[in-house]
């Protein structure tokens, strides 16, 4: 079911991306990427109501790769997530701890 979903999302960000094409390669300032990502939401609905023909599919390079795993049961789906999580947040510091 996770799945089926992770596909609608996948398929709404591509068109994001594929009509925006800053969201590609996102390179804005920290700050300034919840207002990029909202106004990209908000000129693309315009666009919908306006009858703008839809962007062709933006597919990331990487998608190409393995399909996700699929999870045994919701514990190690829960630690697949706190690891992932984990990963990301040290990732972040790295980052901003580096400039």
């Amino acid at each position: 079911m996770l799945m089926k979903r992770r596909s609608v999302v996948v398929e709404a960000i591509g068109l994001l991306k594929g009509r925006w094409k800053i969201l590609q390669d996102l390179n804005v300032g920290l700050n300034h990427v919840p207002q990029t990502i909202v106004a990209c939401c908000v000129l693309h609905n315009l666009c919908q109501i306006a009858r703008e023909p839809k962007p062709e599919l933006w597919k990331d390079p990487d998608e190409s790769g393995a399909p996700p795993r699929v999870l045994d049961n919701e514990k190690s789906f829960y630690y697949f997530g706190e690891s992932l999580r984990q990963a990301l947040a040290d990732d972040l510091h790295q980052r901003l701890s580096s400039r």
